[in-house]
């Protein structure tokens, strides 16, 4: 398989160095969350070093009004980075020659280079991402091995495993010295009290409440910055707070507790979990060219992109405490219904992995345009028979909206009153999916 999607990635990275050879202008699209943005870096800096002009473009969804973006350029050639696998319509309707370089479960047929893990027997959803997909395409064109920690800092914001083609590029980040591995307590450096504070992955029962957090390191006598415990206040840290995610069922979370740990050699920001919390909030912010810009290794945006993460993390910390009041619950999902906030899919997946991981959740944003839904699930939800694309993507159809995803990670669109309609469609799909009967 890994042959397979080598050589697939390769019909890419040909394209690319005849555009590079004949100076054609390319556009480059891309989703505008951490995998989208990582992607998108990887390749235009792939290009920019074959001095091929390009120009890239980051959206929110993949919708008509990017082919008024698309028709409004001169570009010779357009790459589409973490979408366009699901919409094989609305990719035949662009003029230029184009490519796709995503990982969501294909729909219908392309008629474009289209490199997809799900092509060659990959896993979209957990062994590799589109960052991971643009890593392989560049990696082809030239010595772009540096540009593997994009490639897993993507991964990560998607919540991939390190296995799988994933595994493939740690391993030759590894070796080529872009990533440093550690295993340990999966949470920044500083203070006790203001890390817990604004942990959001992990999120305790504390985030956000400094009196609870007060409450939690006087109980275990701790104090002093993260760096400067000894091993037994470390291990005492981390049983109290496994504890807590464990008794709230979130199993799964134990991974985003105690794991592998990296440090990237070429990032402006080496430490993989700071950086991911960046770029995660830029983009939730709408200020996806700030993440682009730190991506593309420019260290002079360093200073307002970490202004704007405190104002994200915030925001986020206030929404859950309002959203945890609100929900509701059905017989095969939990959701709530918030009015014009950012940041549902962060809701969903903080939800269903930290607060109620029994059931899938849903998490429907309101504006007076448009209800935008969020779905997440677990991995033993999936392995159950759960496909959140396939209930989204055929509720929302049915509603007149659009929906796709991944099987646990999953979004939607939606005509505004329409919303009860949905939580039932998707209730009784989860329902038949998890009994069975699809």
């Amino acid at each position: 398989m890994m042959d397979d999607l080598v050589r697939l990635a390769e019909t890419a990275s040909d394209s690319l160095l005849e555009a590079a050879a004949s100076s054609k202008y390319v556009r480059v699209v891309s989703h505008s969350d951490p995998d989208g943005i990582t992607a998108a870096a990887i390749l235009s800096t792939a290009l920019f070093r074959l001095d091929v002009p390009f120009h890239i473009t980051l959206v929110s969804r993949f919708e008509e009004s990017v082919l008024d973006v698309i028709r409004s350029s001169a570009a010779d050639l357009v790459v589409l980075c973490d979408m366009g696998s699901g919409q094989p319509e609305l990719v035949g309707r662009i003029d230029e020659e184009v490519i796709v370089l995503d990982h969501h479960r294909p729909v219908g047929e392309h008629r474009c280079i289209h490199v997809n893990p799900h092509l060659v027997g990959l896993d979209g959803s957990f062994e590799l991402s589109a960052s991971g997909v643009a890593y392989f395409v560049a990696r082809a064109m030239g010595e772009n091995v540096d540009l593997s920690s994009l490639a897993i800092l993507g991964a990560l914001g998607d919540k991939q495993s390190m296995r799988g083609a994933n595994g493939f590029i740690l391993e030759e980040a590894s070796l080529s010295g872009a990533v440093e591995r550690d295993h340990g307590l999966m949470l920044p450096d500083g203070e006790l009290e203001s890390v817990l504070f604004r942990s959001l992955d992990p999120y305790f029962e504390f985030s956000g409440d400094s009196e609870m957090v007060d409450e939690f390191l006087s109980q275990l006598n701790l104090s002093g910055r993260i760096s400067a415990l000894d091993y037994g206040s470390l291990r005492r840290l981390a049983s109290a707070l496994a504890l807590m995610l464990l008794r709230r069922g979130a199993v799964e979370a134990i991974d985003s507790l105690i794991g592998e740990k990296y440090r990237f050699a070429h990032e402006v920001i080496p430490d993989a979990i700071e950086l991911l919390s960046i770029v995660k909030a830029c983009g939730m912010l709408e200020e996806p060219g700030l993440a682009l810009s730190l991506c593309l290794r420019d260290d002079s945006v360093l200073e307002d992109a970490r202004t704007l993460e405190e104002k994200g993390r915030e925001r986020v910390l206030d929404t859950l405490k309002m959203a945890r009041r609100a929900v509701s619950e059905r017989e095969n999902l939990r959701y709530v219904i918030l009015s014009d906030v950012k940041g549902t899919g962060v809701i969903a997946d903080t939800m269903v992995r930290y607060v109620f991981p029994e059931k899938p959740f849903l998490v429907l944003n309101q504006t007076p345009e448009i209800v935008k839904v969020s779905a997440r699930g677990t991995r033993r939800q999936v392995s159950e028979g759960l496909d959140l694309a396939i209930a989204l993507r055929d509720a929302a159809t049915l509603l007149g909206g659009v929906g796709g995803g991944h099987n646990i990670a999953s979004g939607a669109s939606i005509p505004p009153g329409t919303e009860e309609e949905m939580i039932e469609l998707v209730n009784e799909a989860i329902g038949r999916q998890l009994r069975g009967r699809e």
